[in-house]
């Protein structure tokens, strides 16, 4: 290898062990597999002269040799062929001539296969290898093609990390290749034992270092040429590890301050490269001045010759004495040369002696705390000369620093002023000043407020000139001793951040307490986490409203909670590093993760300011303890059938091929709108974000899901998709998606897909938009989605509503809606008004289901407690505390601390699940699964901005699938109980009655039904004390008592309960006078009391009771089975539709029953039955 060839494969081996690409490390010696090189100096050799020479399927080598075949051919067998150039086909050889054991190990490549071979070798040396000298003998036994007129060869590579020939990263030798020696001939086989056929390849192999015990690994690929390629081979193969080298001399350089008075030893090392041989190594030494000169008693010079370095050692001490003065004359130096020297070469002869002028840091200076002063800003802007310790060094152009470091006044130096801070900021721009933490610097520049903001509050910084981008040049080192002890900050703070904070600006500071990891949003762009201090008794930090009322007591605890808040930095200032900092201070990784909740203790750095946040920028780890771990499957909700809601986070089929998410474009509802999701520049996101949507859908393993953020595009169904994915899982189960089509105008939609062997939707889906009521805005929320399914082994019914609400991210100004201030955000009341119109519609029973089991899922984008939830808990009557409430199922499961969404480092929840009364019953569970929120995006789908290691960390798991959890909701369906009015009441003597009603229920027997009397609308006419009921099983009364002399309408209050579900049942009764009167019931069941006078009772619609009492009465039953008693006087009885009572009574009677069966009873008097049809079912007691 020439030395530009060997330099070169120096830089590559240096490049990948820098990367971590070709590490060095010790290996156990193999005792098969692999050739153990014994000793420096002692050549292994191999002729290949044990090869076979017959066969195409051999496999025995040498020790350590080994053969890698790639390809489709059926020769792709890892076994090698007996050739004596003749064959064409790709495959690995032992070439020679007929029969002779004469062989070359060799391989020819071929478009069906590619050969690779090399050997394995341990060092066992008891030294460092440093070096090899390599020897082969390169062969040609197939010219591929007749006068190429170029080159074939074999390429050699070099891998200290490989296990295998296929395995590790190597390095190219080009020094060691094998190139064809014959690049023009007559025919295409050759013999490789001529000597116009063969050439001899010997070349060193520099700047390795391998240690005693390590495994490295030679190979020879074939480099594909145009048309058909050579067989080439390897001979006589030679290598000989080195350790010795050539012995290189050099001297060190030495730097340190000169001292006030007497002398400091300047201690300079000359050193070999290796220890000296026999003889040793001699040489002279001696000072040289500078502009440290000893005429100016600067240093004491020396001179001395024939200086040894016996054999065995390395180094030698040579010392130089530097007098210390009190004169302020700038940093000096002088030289140390070392000449004449024998048994070594020079390679660095010339030391540089650097004398630090430290007498200026003795010099009076501008403390610290005078520049940051005891307000906002530094009350002495303008050119300042400080000293202090520097606690936090982020210098230089290429590290991705903060361009600068921070300096702090040493311990004994500190003011007595708690609200002077002693640590400042010093921007040093591209420069590395060459600074650790400890150093003792005085630096002169301009003190000012840098990126200030409009009221002139920025960091305290000192530049070079009144200039944010001018650095600092006047840097003076005055010591490496200096002594600083981190300032404990506790949480919360007293009143602001930047109020309490600002007395610690630039100081080295610890957090002591344990705070939890909250937000981490800008974690994988910029590094930075937020670390919270929970109020009492909470985990983490919780969005106001989701936990307190909207107004004063959520504003009360938004500003608690941003009492309890710090940003933790990187220390880095560029975006998406490849070293994305864990808390604990190594690198974030598949096996270093955190989670949201997590705990951070003892967390130190320096306290900077930047982009309007006090932050840590860290100088060592933190203790973090993982008391978050991920969830592996949902909480178990129970129930046999479970409904899931879950945002996807903008689940596109349509490739992005813009860079934001408004504008025009092809998607939308008009296909005039920007797409969003996976971008087209970035061809793998789409895979990703599916294959993450598809693992949490199937982790869900509900029977029914909800889905947000869909693309909405016409001949688009991304719900489809998601299903066809679902579907192709092994040992999965089947989905089918409710075909909506486009849904409205948006960028997206909401959708649903479900398990059709558990249940099957009934009828067609319904949409909620504008066009149904206008108090929803479809232009603000997506239009709902309604659809009822049947529960396959029950039959039991049940109607899903999937929602997506208006944003609290844009403002609804164009509608009057602002941000009131009260903790809800932007457009509060659009979003109300659509939750009261979601109930409404769906108290009109939209689709036809028959079935009152309604569940509210979805995005609302409204937390626990504010007015949109409010709106769909008070159910369609907008009264809370009444029938038609829903449930929030969440509070109802979890606690007040329930979360699915985590923003601005305040934890709530956005995505819901609400039951109306009738449903709420048959919930089993509900529970949000925390596979997103607590999760860092760094593991999203996304490769737009990322760095290549932060790409790596993707998994096509369902963790950070989307940004919200999904919900999970059990529920075990259970028809209410029926009740209703049968004929065949009574009518008391005065203003009562009886009612006889029927009661059952599908699960529950009849006389475990618990029956009651809830409440009365008119004390004063019917107290809850004149409802007695009686009666057991299925028959049960209710017996009526109104109050004597009374009259008037009252509506009693009753339910029937089967221990899941509640039935509500309400009793009309109205009372007459002594006067002619004239009653008219309701739709549901009445009691209608004449009393005195000629009355007209029309009972209308379900079963009623009519009482005549005394005078000619004219009774209409109506619609229903009813009971009909005209009681004294001449009256008319008509029963109307229903099978029917009628009772005449005392008088001279008519009964006219209508359609149903009928019992007719005439009473005392002359009556007519008018249209008893025994045939109908109609009978009568002979009166």
């Amino acid at each position: 290898m020439s030395r530009v060839a060997s330099r070169v494969f120096v830089a590559v081996m240096a490049a990948l062990m820098a990367t971590g690409g070709l590490s060095l490390r010790p290996a156990p010696v193999q005792a098969a597999g692999t050739i153990s090189l014994a000793a420096i100096g002692v050549a292994y050799t191999q002729d290949f002269d044990t090869l076979a020479i017959s066969g195409t399927t051999n496999t025995a080598l040498p020790l350590g040799w080994d053969i890698l075949e790639e390809g489709t051919s059926t020769r792709n067998n890892e076994d090698y062929a007996f050739d004596d150039g003749g064959s064409n086909s790709g495959d690995t050889y032992s070439y020679g001539t007929d029969a002779s054991t004469e062989r070359a190990f060799g391989t020819l490549l071929s478009g069906s296969l590619s050969p690779i071979i090399g050997a394995s070798f341990t060092n066992n040396t008891g030294s460092t290898i440093t070096s090899f000298d390599l020897a082969y003998t390169g062969e040609m036994w197939r010219a591929g093609v007749v006068s190429r007129g170029a080159a074939d060869r074999l390429d050699f590579q070099l891998s200290t990390d490989a296990t295998s020939l296929g395995t590790g990263l190597w390095a190219d030798v080009n020094a060691a290749d094998l190139s064809s020696p014959v690049t023009s001939s007559l025919v295409n086989q050759l013999d490789g034992n001529a000597a116009a056929n063969r050439t001899a390849i010997v070349t060193p192999i520099l700047g390795v270092s391998i240690p005693d015990g390590a495994t490295f690994w030679i190979r020879w690929t074939d480099f594909n040429i145009s048309s058909s390629d050579d067989g080439l081979a390897i001979d006589d193969f030679s290598i000989t590890p080195r350790a010795d080298g050539t012995t290189s001399l050099s001297i060190d350089d030495v730097s340190a301050s000169e001292g006030n008075s007497g002398t400091t030893s300047f201690d300079f090392t000359v050193s070999l490269s290796q220890p000296a041989g026999p003889g040793g190594v001699t040489f002279d030494i001696a000072t040289a001045d500078g502009s440290a000169t000893t005429a100016d008693s600067d240093y004491v010079g020396r001179a001395l010759t024939g200086q040894t370095i016996p054999e065995g050692s390395s180094t030698v001490a040579f010392s130089v004495a530097v007098n210390g003065d009190t004169t302020f004359e700038g940093d000096e130096q002088f030289g140390v040369d070392v000449t004449n020297v024998s048994g070594a070469t020079i390679g660095d002869g010339h030391g540089t002696g650097a004398i630090l002028d430290d007498d200026a840091c003795q010099q009076p200076y501008t403390p610290i705390h005078a520049i940051q002063g005891d307000g906002l800003g530094t009350p002495i802007p303008g050119t300042v000369t400080t000293q202090g310790v520097v606690v936090g060094d982020y210098e230089g152009p290429t590290s991705g620093g903060l361009q600068g470091f921070y300096l702090q006044a040493a311990d004994a130096d500190v003011d007595a002023n708690p609200a002077t801070s002693e640590g400042i900021f010093v921007y040093t721009g591209n420069t590395d000043n060459g600074l650790s933490a400890g150093h003792v610097v005085r630096v002169t520049g301009y003190a000012r407020e840098r990126f200030a903001d409009g009221a002139g509050f920025g960091q305290t910084t000192i530049n070079g000139s009144n200039s944010n981008g001018a650095p600092v040049t006047d840097i003076l080192k005055c010591g490496t001793t200096g002594t600083v002890t981190p300032t404990d900050v506790l949480l919360p703070f007293v009143t602001s951040a930047a109020d309490s904070l600002e007395r610690f600006e630039g100081m080295l500071v610890r957090f002591p307490q344990d705070l939890v990891i909250a937000e981490y949003f800008n974690y994988d762009r910029f590094g930075e986490l937020v670390l919270a201090l929970p109020l009492d008794g909470e985990t983490r930090p919780f969005t106001p409203t989701s936990v307190e009322e909207p107004g004063a007591p959520a504003v009360e605890r938004a500003l608690q909670n941003s009492l309890r808040r710090i940003t933790l930095d990187d220390g880095l200032g560029s975006q998406n590093p490849s070293f994305t900092r864990h808390p604990n201070g190594a690198a974030f990784g598949l096996d270093n993760r955190f989670r949201g909740g997590d705990t951070v203790t003892n967390t130190i750095g320096v306290l900077g300011f930047d982009f309007g946040l006090y932050r840590i920028q860290p100088t060592g780890p933190a203790e973090y303890e993982a008391t978050n771990p991920r969830p592996a499957a949902p909480e178990p909700v129970g129930g046999d059938v479970t409904v899931a809601s879950m945002n996807t986070l903008n689940f596109f089929l349509t490739l992005d091929t813009t860079a934001s998410d408004s504008g025009g474009g092809p998607c939308g509802g008009n296909a005039d709108l920007d797409c969003r999701g996976a971008d087209a520049s970035q061809p793998g996101e789409f895979a990703r974000q599916r294959d993450k949507l598809l693992a949490a859908l199937a982790g869900l393993d509900a029977d029914v899901i909800g889905l947000n953020e869909l693309e909405n595009t016409p001949g688009v169904d991304p719900a489809a998709n998601l299903v066809a994915g679902l579907n192709t899982i092994p040992g999965g189960v089947t989905y089918a998606s409710i075909d909506t089509g486009v849904i409205g105008t948006d960028a997206i939609r909401v959708g649903l897909i479900y398990r059709p062997d558990v249940v099957t939707p009934v009828g067609a889906f319904q949409i909620l938009d504008s066009t149904d009521d206008p108090r929803f805005i479809d232009t603000k929320s997506r239009p709902a989605l309604a659809q009822t399914f049947e529960e396959n082994a029950t039959g039991e019914r049940f109607t899903v509503v999937v929602n997506h609400l208006k944003s609290k991210g844009s403002d609804c100004n164009d509608v009057g809606d602002p941000d009131a201030g009260d903790g809800q955000g932007n457009c509060n009341l659009t979003r109300e008004a659509a939750a009261q119109a979601i109930v409404d519609w769906l108290a009109t029973d939209p689709t036809g289901s028959g079935d009152p089991d309604f569940l509210v899922i979805g995005d609302l984008n409204s937390y626990a407690m504010e007015d949109p939830i409010d709106a769909v808990k008070a159910g369609s009557d907008d009264v809370a505390g009444t029938a038609d409430d829903y449930t929030n199922l969440i509070a109802a499961h979890q606690d007040a601390f329930a979360y699915s969404y985590t923003f601005d480092g305040q934890a709530g929840y956005l995505d819901h699940a609400l039951a109306n009364a009738n449903l709420v019953g048959q919930v089993t569970g509900a529970a949000d699964w925390h596979i997103n929120s607590d999760e860092p995006d760094l593991l999203d789908y996304d490769t737009s901005f990322k760095s290549d290691t932060q790409d790596g960390f993707y998994e096509p798991n369902a963790y950070r699938s989307s940004d919200h959890d999904p919900v999970l909701v059990g529920l075990d369906l259970n028809a209410p109980p029926m009740i209703a009015v049968a004929a065949g009441g009574s009518c008391g003597p005065g203003a009562d009655g009886t009612v006889l009603v029927t009661v059952g229920d599908l699960q529950t027997p009849a006389g475990d039904l618990d029956f009651a009397v809830a409440g009365t609308s008119n004390p004063a006419l019917v107290p809850l004390g004149n409802v007695v009921l009686g009666g057991s099983g299925a028959n049960r009364t209710v017996a009526i008592t109104a109050t004597p002399k009374a009259s008037g309408t009252v509506v009693l209050d009753f339910t029937l309960d089967d221990d899941v579900n509640t039935t509500a049942f309400t009793i009309t009764v109205k009372v007459g006078t002594e006067d002619p009167d004239s009653l008219t019931g309701t739709a549901g069941a009445d009691v209608l009391i004449g009393l005195q006078g000629d009355d007209t009772l029309s009972g209308l619609a379900d079963g009623d009771l009519l009482c005549g009492g005394n005078g000619n009465d004219s009774l209409w039953g109506g619609d229903g089975n009813d009971t009909l008693a005209g009681e004294r006087g001449n009256d008319e009885l008509y029963g109307g539709a229903g099978n029917d009572v009628l009772r005449g009574g005392h008088g001279n009677d008519s009964l006219t029953g209508g359609s149903g069966a009928d019992a007719f009873s005439g009473g005392l008097g002359i009556d007519v039955n008018v249209d008893r049809v025994p045939a109908d079912g109609d009978t009568w007691d002979g009166t």
